[in-house]
């Protein structure tokens, strides 16, 4: 990627200025007070309808934070063992005894780049902040793609049972634990290090909108299509990056993240999983829209 990589303000540049493009699609709330006083004004004619229409549904993109739980409950339903499966694909890249050290002294040849990242880890430092950059990447607009807008809080809501279940496994101490030298830039979440979850969840939303954004076999040329992949992978690994820079995380953690995800992709789009597999086929359509 060249100068492209520690140069970039990610910030600025993926960000784009809309700190509400990760925000839940949902209309803010209202007081109405009509309802109450109508039936004072207004004579029930004999004939009263309230003109019910019982073959009405509820609409289908409903909140798509609150919505992603039925998509893990078929991941959850569809794959029993997802969580020893997990365990095995990471395990070997978990932090020990053996490693801390070397873990630790990586940590401080990062140190330096905080002040690059400031802003950029701030930002990243909850779930919608690093949304925004993948929406601002690819222009991707939640009330005209509510498909893969529904498809990027899958993942999350996914990536984020996985996350907190591996971490209770490997109950691996956080680096400011271990080692009084690392001082962290802001205060590490109260969870175990092992593996990191802002990797697992960045990496596994970059493996659904690369099976979705990035794959257009006749619309867009090979070159603009490895383009896309080869930056949604960048944004995931920078992501993840930035939680070392910061002082939160081991680079195993990441590493860990990393392999996390790829094994979960693999869970949830096996056959068992049709809503999810309608989900992926939906927010391909709209990339092509």
């Amino acid at each position: 990627m060249g100068a492209l990589n520690m140069n970039m303000n990610m910030n600025m540049n993926m960000n784009m200025g809309a700190p509400g493009l990760g925000l839940p699609s949902v209309a803010p709330t209202q007081i109405r007070f009509n309802t109450a006083d109508y039936r004072k004004l207004v004579k029930n004619p004999p004939d009263w309808n309230l003109a019910v229409d019982p073959t009405r549904k509820s609409p289908e993109n409903w909140d798509p934070e609150l919505r992603s739980y039925a998509y893990l409950a078929e991941f959850v339903h569809g794959t029993p063992d997802w969580l020893d499966k997990l365990i095995t694909a990471i395990q070997p890249f978990k932090p020990t005894a053996a490693t801390y050290e070397a873990q630790l002294a990586l940590m401080l040849d990062e140190a330096p780049d905080r002040e690059d990242r400031f802003a950029e880890i701030i930002h990243q430092h909850d779930a919608e902040g690093a949304i925004s950059y993948f929406l601002g990447m690819l222009m991707i607009d939640p009330a005209r793609h509510s498909k893969t807008y529904l498809l990027i809080r899958v993942a999350r809501r996914i990536g984020e049972l996985a996350t907190m279940a591996l971490k209770n496994t490997f109950a691996v101490p956080r680096p400011s634990e271990l080692c009084p030298v690392i001082m962290p830039m802001i205060d590490p979440p109260a969870t175990p290090s092992y593996p990191a979850g802002h990797a697992l969840e960045a990496h596994l939303i970059a493996r659904c909108l690369i099976e979705t954004w990035a794959k257009h076999p006749v619309a867009t040329p090979p070159p603009v299509r490895q383009a896309r992949i080869d930056l949604l992978h960048y944004l995931a690994h920078r992501i993840g990056e930035n939680r070392v820079i910061a002082g939160l995380h081991y680079p195993l953690d990441i590493k860990g993240g990393h392999e996390g995800a790829r094994k979960c992709y693999e869970l949830m789009a096996i056959p068992a999983n049709t809503e999810f597999k309608k989900l992926i086929d939906g927010a391909y359509a709209e990339s092509m829209a």
